[in-house]
């Protein structure tokens, strides 16, 4: 790689723009093969880019997808968004690496990049590397923080700590990498907005940091069906601890503020948040414990938004419920789901991600389509205007098999 690249990638974003074109050039000089399949190589991203979140060395909204600057597919492992506040909030991205490193771009006023600086307009708009942190197995992105897998099975956690979705006993937020108290064994982690969940080798799960509509899943159920829901208790937890009555789950997420988990025989139980139907429980009171989504079998991966939800099935097609006001749930209408129902027009899906208001799918084909609230150009069609069915964003390459966006942001990566 060109020293000039690597220079750059640890630049602030008030320092990029006047680089960016000579980079561009320094690019295009060394592709190894033409401009089109070196374009295909590369991580994308498109929607709100107000922190840098988009990683192309700008600010600038993006309608279109457009590259983030050096990482390309042959280094990625996986990658992960996050962010809060909506279509009027900040971002930021991760990046893990072939290697086990992690790279972070986007807003910093948390620290949530992990590179050791904060401060309230910390924002850098391409690639950095997050300070200290290898042998990492897989990353995940909160509100305002970010969480590691290692390959030891512990977990290591950065960024806004105020609800303790750090893990470490604390609630001082930290700008470098630290250890959650208390995990072992771990193979799946996931990040809310202001919580974090482990799923971990023995089939439970684990949560911590904030309780405040019962997204931690641990406070014991109403005594019969009739009685009314209990108030979540704690309101935060500093370290992790068991949800209770999991034990044979194989995947997990996390929306916003409500939690989802999925269970060996292909069943999803669901916690938190419930305004918008987003438990699917068929009703909108929220659940400070786990309760089943209905009419959902055969699941085989689940992504969390702000308040919707979104599942894949065995057979390759899509299931959605919760608020659908944008189309997000993708059912061609913009009524509330409080069950799932099938998101039509979309089948041979290998991949999915849900924003705060917006999904994407990866397809067996290489294209990506997207649906959903596009007011910032989150869906990545070139404009503005809402879909409430899935359009395509990416034509075929052949190599895009990995899509993120935060759910509670706006704006969205492919690989």
């Amino acid at each position: 790689m060109h020293p000039l690249h690597r220079k750059l990638r640890r630049l602030p974003v008030t320092a990029v723009p006047a680089l960016v074109a000579s980079l561009t050039l320094l690019g295009s000089v060394a592709l190894p093969t033409s401009a089109a399949s070196a374009y295909d190589l590369r991580l994308r991203s498109w929607g709100l880019n107000a922190s840098g979140q988009l990683g192309d060395g700008t600010k600038t909204q993006r309608l279109t997808p457009t590259s983030v600057v050096g990482l390309s597919g042959a280094e990625l492992d996986s990658v992960a968004a996050g962010g809060t506040g909506g279509s009027t909030g900040s971002g930021f991205g991760l990046a893990l690496l072939a290697n086990g490193t992690v790279e972070s771009w986007g807003k910093n006023d948390k620290g949530q990049l992990g590179n050791g600086a904060t401060s309230a307009t910390d924002e850098w708009a391409v690639p950095s590397l997050v300070a200290g942190l290898g042998g990492v197995e897989a990353v995940a992105a909160g509100g305002s923080h970010a969480l590691a897998l290692l390959k030891d099975g512990t977990v290591r956690a950065w960024g806004l700590n105020d609800k303790s979705q750090l893990g470490d006993g604390t609630t001082t937020n930290a700008n470098l990498p630290v250890t959650v108290a208390g995990l072992e064994d771990v193979k799946a982690i996931a990040a809310g907005d202001t919580f974090s969940m482990a799923l971990l080798k023995d089939g439970t799960v684990k949560t911590w940091g904030n309780n405040d509509k019962g997204q931690l899943g641990i406070t014991p159920k109403a005594a019969s069906s009739t009685a009314a829901v209990p108030a979540p208790t704690p309101a935060t937890r500093t370290t992790a601890v068991a949800v209770p009555e999991l034990t044979t789950v194989k995947g997990i997420t996390a929306g916003a503020s409500h939690a989802l988990a999925l269970l060996a025989d292909g069943t999803v139980m669901s916690w938190g948040l419930n305004d918008k139907g987003q438990l699917g429980d068929d009703t909108v009171v929220n659940k400070p414990y786990p309760v089943t989504v209905l009419e959902l079998k055969n699941v085989t991966a689940l992504s969390g938004g702000a308040s919707h939800s979104l599942a894949l099935l065995q057979d390759r097609t899509l299931r959605g419920w919760g608020l659908n006001t944008n189309g997000q749930v993708g059912d061609g209408t913009t009524t509330q789901r409080n069950t799932s129902v099938p998101v039509p027009g979309v089948t041979g899906v290998i991949g999915i991600a849900a924003g705060a208001a917006h999904n994407l799918a990866v397809l067996s084909d290489g294209t990506v389509q997207a649906w959903g609230l596009n007011d910032k150009g989150q869906l990545g069609d070139g404009t503005t205007t809402q879909r409430n069915t899935p359009v395509q964003v990416l034509a075929k390459s052949g190599s895009v098999s990995m899509v993120a966006a935060p759910s509670n942001g706006s704006f969205s990566l492919a690989r």
